[in-house]
């Protein structure tokens, strides 16, 4: 989590104070978006030097038939795969915003199981290696391998990398050395914007070896941060001051109305009945209203900015839960060996990590999903 914040807010942040000057940004609100910051990261901190609940402990540790963890792996794989396969034989409809919409939006979301399925055949084979694991495990990595060379996304990199990575140290216990993890902190502050601004060309020149277009590019991008012409930690910051101003405030409603958009179909129930699931109390129209401000298509709120707005200086308790609950898998995971936690920790970093950059609404979205497929795959696999 650390990480994410020196990678990615920090710069921001340095462009958010050098350009204060020319932003709509007030000074009171350039302090309060920069000490909220801080906040949510002593709450990471904080929360994990939390002492795990024992009775938590104990239920994580459910004995599960690895025999049975291996089918359940194949049926996800072949759900994913099936998904992905009818996704790219359907038109995509998109809405005015560029997302999404319509049947695709379905297919991408049971498709997404894929991304469990890794780490369940990748143990596998590291404990068992032979031809027939390692076929199933390379053919789980393809489709994340292509959403990651193919188009640049930037989250399942970090889930690919992060499933290799723990998985080795688990299983075969192979700790990287401490000055790699400084680099890739260092050099994730130029990847993350080139790769939002190339996505899939990235790739290109990486393996076309066009290392000088890739540098120039690289060093354009963190230019383009650092002179604060899109900043996500801006958007924050006037959500932030508007919510303070008007004393508006979702007290969770933010969150639950990302549920609903989340799981509740409107294609299936219709789109009036969702709407009417929803409070929609946001501040986006607020933004619009007091600044004349729009945020930027494909730009976040940041999860400094939701879970401020829903709760105030309050909020950064959410990346305290965040904390303990990564303090409670590893605990379960390395000490008590619970295979379950150790599902759930590979699972769940990058979705905490995108709480980051784009909003604890979002952690809590994947977090749903993807512990609601955890749980069916421990009740299969579950010994008698």
């Amino acid at each position: 989590m650390a990480a994410i914040f020196i990678s990615f807010i920090l710069p921001q942040a340095i462009a958010l104070v050098n350009y204060s000057f020319s932003s709509v940004v007030s000074q009171a609100a350039l302090e309060r978006v920069l000490l909220y910051s801080c906040m949510c990261v002593a709450m990471c901190w904080v929360g994990y030097q939390s002492k795990p609940n024992s009775k938590l402990l104990a239920k994580l540790d459910i004995p599960l038939d690895e025999g049975k963890l291996f089918q359940a792996g194949i049926i996800l794989l072949a759900i994913g795969h099936l998904c992905y396969f009818l996704l790219s034989k359907i038109d995509i409809q998109t809405a005015a915003n560029g997302n999404w919409t319509g049947p695709a939006t379905i297919l991408y979301f049971f498709g997404s199981v894929i991304y469990l399925s890794l780490p369940i055949l990748l143990l596998n084979v590291l404990k068992r290696p032979n031809f027939i694991n390692l076929t199933l495990t390379i053919i789980a990595a393809y489709p994340i391998l292509q959403a990651i060379i193919l188009h640049g996304r930037r989250q399942p990199t970090m889930a690919f990398l992060i499933t290799i990575g723990l998985s080795f140290f688990l299983v075969k216990r192979y700790i990287p050395p401490r000055w790699l993890f400084i680099i890739g902190i260092i050099s994730a502050a130029y990847i993350i914007p080139v790769l939002g601004q190339l996505r899939g060309n990235f790739w290109t020149l990486v393996f076309s070896g066009d290392w000088q277009t890739l540098l120039s590019t690289s060093q354009h991008s963190l230019d383009s941060v650092t002179q604060g012409k899109i900043l996500e930690l801006r958007n924050a910051a006037l959500m932030m001051d508007a919510a303070t101003d008007l004393n508006k405030y979702g007290y969770g409603t933010g969150f639950w109305d990302a549920i609903i958009f989340q799981f509740v179909p409107g294609q299936i129930v219709g789109f009036d009945v969702k709407a009417s699931l929803q409070f929609k109390l946001g501040t986006l129209r607020d933004l619009q209203d007091i600044y004349s401000y729009h945020i930027h298509n494909g730009t976040t709120p940041t999860g400094i900015g939701d879970s401020f707005v829903e709760f105030s200086y309050l909020g950064c308790l959410t990346f305290a839960s965040i904390g303990y609950l990564f303090k409670t898998l590893w605990v379960s995971t390395i000490y008590r060996g619970s295979l379950v936690s150790t599902l759930l920790y590979i699972g769940l970093i990058d979705s905490a990590m995108v709480g980051i950059t784009h909003g604890i609404s979002r952690f809590l979205q994947e977090f749903i999903f993807k512990t609601g497929v955890l749980f069916l795959i421990v009740y299969f696999s579950r010994k008698k």
